[in-house]
């Protein structure tokens, strides 16, 4: 043994035959009988999470999903109106076919939004009817994202930087 501090336990095992002789005690078991013991435990716990159903994160939050039911809905009835037809943004003529959220979609607008509990997803003030390709061109060109979206900061136009 090593100098410790711990008084080692010396005794009979409780797994080996009785009569046999004094040894050091792990557990109530000697070195052999012990290694011998946690194995089998460790293949017991083993074999409960084996037979545990692991269940997948949900990719979409309950809150989303009953925020997705009704943007589904205020979108269709957005799009279906008459000045809501055709692509905001400028020289564009195509059939609007998304949504562009020019204030992003995340938080609420002002303190009004945050009393009805209307997040920015679902704020139709800061909607524009658009065209994938534009909507998919605001997300990657930061010009024309200065250009046609509005500040989440004051609400208002961006400042252009040049």
């Amino acid at each position: 043994m090593t100098n410790s501090t711990i008084k080692p336990k010396i005794g009979e095992c409780c797994d080996c035959p009785a009569g046999s002789k004094p040894q050091y005690l792990t557990a109530k078991r000697c070195a052999f009988h012990y290694k011998v013991y946690r194995n089998k435990i460790s293949t017991l716990k083993t074999k409960d999470k084996a037979e545990k159903v692991r269940k997948p994160i949900p990719r979409v939050s309950k809150k989303r999903q009953k925020e997705s039911r009704q943007y589904t809905i205020k979108r269709l009835q957005f799009l279906a109106q008459p000045g809501n037809q055709r692509c905001f943004i400028e020289g564009c003529n195509n059939r609007a076919d998304t949504v562009e959220h020019s204030m992003g979609r995340r938080g609420f607008a002002d303190q009004w939004a945050r009393d009805n509990n209307i997040s920015l997803y679902l704020d139709v003030r800061f909607w524009r009817p658009c065209c994938n390709f534009h909507n998919l061109e605001l997300e990657r060109d930061s010009e024309l994202s200065e250009k046609y979206q509005l500040s989440k900061i004051s609400g208002k136009q961006k400042i252009i930087k040049r």
